[in-house]
This record gives C-alpha cells, sequence and structure tokens, in this order.
C-alpha cells in the first residue's frame, strides 16, 4: 500500500502552536499602585474648582462696583480693596495675580500690588470666566 507523505512543518505551524500556547497561558494578576500620599494634588481635585469660583468672585465684584471704561469696566485697586475686605488685602492681591495670569484682568504694572503704593491703579476686565 501506498503510505500518505507527512506534512512538511512550517515556520507557520510553529508560530501558530506558540499563538495558541501564549493564548492559553494563566495572567499573572496585575499589582495594585501604591496608594497616593494625602497631601497630593491628585487628591485635591477642588483647588481648581476654588481658584475659578475666585476668578468668578473678582469677576462680578468688578463689573457690579465698577464703572465702564473705553472699552471694558474698570475699578480702582483702592476701591477694591473696601469691597472684598480691608483684612484680606494679601489674599486680594494673590487672587488678581491669578487672575491677571490666567488673562481674566489686566492692569498696567510689572510688579505685585501694594495696598498703599498702588490704590490709583486701574484694573480692566478682558474676558469672563464664565
Amino acid at each position: 500500500m501506498h503510505k500518505k507523505p507527512d506534512r512538511p512543518t512550517t515556520s507557520l505551524d510553529e508560530c501558530l502552536l506558540e499563538f495558541q500556547e501564549k493564548v492559553h497561558q494563566k495572567k499573572p494578576t496585575p499589582i495594585a499602585p501604591p496608594p497616593l500620599p494625602a497631601n497630593s494634588p491628585h487628591n485635591q481635585p477642588d483647588i481648581e474648582y476654588q481658584i475659578l469660583q475666585e476668578f468668578q468672585h473678582i469677576y462680578r465684584l468688578i463689573k457690579e462696583n465698577g464703572r465702564q471704561g473705553d472699552f471694558s469696566m474698570e475699578i480702582t485697586f483702592g476701591e477694591l480693596i473696601p469691597i472684598y475686605g480691608a483684612d484680606r488685602v494679601d489674599k486680594l492681591i494673590e487672587v488678581l495675580a491669578n487672575t491677571r495670569r490666567n488673562g481674566y484682568i489686566n492692569y498696567k504694572l510689572k510688579d505685585f500690588l501694594q495696598q498703599d503704593r498702588d490704590e490709583d491703579v486701574v484694573i480692566k476686565l478682558i474676558k469672563t470666566p464664565f
């Protein structure tokens, strides 16, 4: 009788066997990442929201208490201090600097505002944070 020839092995057959072995292997369980430290910025998602609320608060104060300038609402720093709170001037200066850095207001001063020196500096609204 005539014997059937054996099927020749090819590299494709070997690849198929390797692939099937990899598919049926048991996958290792993933290791959980370590917990974030308590003071991590990723554990404080409300910070950006609080900053935006401060921008909106400054915007409302200038819009409600300021006067119409050439192209925008404006108020002097000296007028804004008692409205925001005279005991929170440092916070006001910080919020104004952040608001200016983000492009919502502008004033003609290269440095930070100071209470006694810059009370006549005009603060102008540029865009709305809403």
